[in-house]
């Protein structure tokens, strides 16, 4: 059977024994390996409702590869919702470059310079994260807190490890 190509605004629900979430494609950042812009709901209680889905509201955002996802039977397409208007952009990262341990923001296809030492409001900006199935699926399940603190202790180590200067 042949996958049907993903549309923005589907909605797809992650399947796992124990726990029951959701999250919508955005859009494929060519930019930034290929990756799709998942934004991950609140709902948490087992509905094919998309419109109670969507009034759970959005939780957080990263990439990962929803095909790929579909293969390995992580995740099945519920329906498509349009994107609500205040939620249709691209959205903001933050990343840092192992050469000279400067923090960016990205947005998309741009990339600015913040500097070495964060703001309280850069350091809200969430890390670039690219998750296959398995890792999205951990993050899904596991809420925005958990994606956070992974995320940052991730990139302080593998920054630690891996620094050139």
């Amino acid at each position: 059977m042949a996958i049907k190509k993903i549309t923005v605004g589907d909605v797809f629900k992650i399947i796992s024994d124990n726990e029951v979430r959701y999250f919508q494609y955005f859009y494929t950042d060519s930019n930034y390996l290929g990756g799709n812009l998942i934004w991950v709901f609140n709902q948490d209680k087992e509905t094919d409702n998309l419109n109670e889905i969507l009034d759970s509201g959005y939780s957080f955002y990263f990439y990962t590869a929803i095909e790929a996802g579909i293969k390995m039977k992580k995740w099945k397409l519920l329906g498509n919702v349009q994107i609500p208007a205040e939620m249709n952009h691209h959205v903001l990262f933050r990343w840092r470059d192992l050469d000279s341990g400067l923090w960016y923001k990205l947005k998309y296809d741009q990339k600015h310079l913040i500097g070495i030492n964060l703001t309280n409001e850069e350091f809200k900006i969430p890390i670039v994260s690219f998750q296959f199935p398995v890792g999205a699926i951990e993050f899904i399940i596991n809420g925005k807190e958990f994606f956070i603190k992974k995320t940052i202790d991730f990139e302080s180590k593998y920054f630690e490890k891996n620094k050139k200067i």
